[in-house]
């Protein structure tokens, strides 16, 4: 039975929704508090508070990703390969992905991501140290960065 549950943290809350336990269907985020608080004592739940309470341990649950395309998957590959605490652009990782001019497309990839922090998309910027796109805002984008001692 599809349910959410939810993490607070400074900004809001980490909105995680689900098919059943155990099935992941995306995270989303909550900036404006229009979704109701419901804990979780599950596994995941207590990984993203550690998370946000600054513990860089890899966020390395189980995703569903058969809905993306094989780019998508690829790039959300090496996006979960950015360690703790770094960056990097879009082009670097077009280029890891023998895509030679493909910033674009590893953006619309990253705008694609229905597992933000699960998939760090946020350590993913522009050239020259911008910080890019973000599909929940620039203003969390930069905290989670910064959260990881990150300052652009």
């Amino acid at each position: 039975m599809p349910g959410y549950f939810t993490v607070r943290f400074p900004l809001g809350l980490v909105v995680v929704h689900y098919d059943e336990p155990g099935s992941l269907l995306g995270i989303s985020f909550d900036l404006d508090g229009r979704t109701p608080e419901s804990p979780s004592s599950s596994a995941l739940a207590g990984d993203l508070d550690s998370y946000l309470k600054g513990n860089p341990e890899p966020l390395d649950h189980f995703l569903d990703l058969s809905f993306a395309s094989p780019f998508s998957r690829s790039a959300w590959t090496v996006a979960r390969q950015i360690p703790f605490g770094t960056v990097m652009t879009y082009g670097d990782l077009a280029g890891k992905l023998d895509r030679i001019g493909g910033a674009r497309a590893v953006g619309q990839a990253m705008g694609s991501n229905r597992f933000p922090l699960l998939i760090p998309c946020h350590r993913v910027v522009a050239r020259g140290g911008a910080l890019g796109g973000f599909g929940s805002g620039l203003r969390l984008k930069r905290w989670l960065l910064e959260q990881e001692g990150v300052s652009l």
